[in-house]
């Protein structure tokens, strides 16, 4: 066998190692229920949330002010993060006060994920 086609086979081999991890709990992670949150129950304060599902894994902090979501700020962010789709859907949040937004296009898991470290912050404010 020659130098090219080893060097082919590890390509390939890394290439199929990617793919497994980059896909990884896509669908689990896409198919999380976010629940409904009273904010009318919610204290202020300043909420440490997180998920942990693969490479989508991230922390945030919520500020509930007066019974509103008044910020979300990543801590940790999702192995691929994106600013501007993070962005748009703490925007979304914080103008409809809710965790039933419309998702992202072409970011489902990722928009799911942090919603449900949103979620499991908003949680501790009950």
């Amino acid at each position: 066998m020659g130098t090219l086609a080893i060097v082919l086979i590890i390509v390939a081999v890394i290439l199929v190692i990617i793919f497994i991890f980059a896909s990884a709990g896509l669908k689990k992670v896409g198919k999380l229920n976010i629940g409904k949150i009273d904010l009318s129950k919610l204290a202020d304060g300043v909420y440490p949330g997180e998920f942990k599902g693969y490479r989508w894994s991230n922390q945030v902090e919520v500020t509930v002010k007066n019974h509103q979501i008044a910020g979300i700020k990543i801590i940790k962010d999702i192995v691929f993060g994106s600013g501007d789709i993070s962005k748009k859907i703490f925007d979304q949040i914080i103008q409809k006060q809710s965790l039933q937004i419309d998702t992202v296009s072409s970011a489902t898991v990722t928009n799911k994920a942090y919603l449900k470290a949103i979620e499991n912050a908003l949680l501790k404010g009950k």
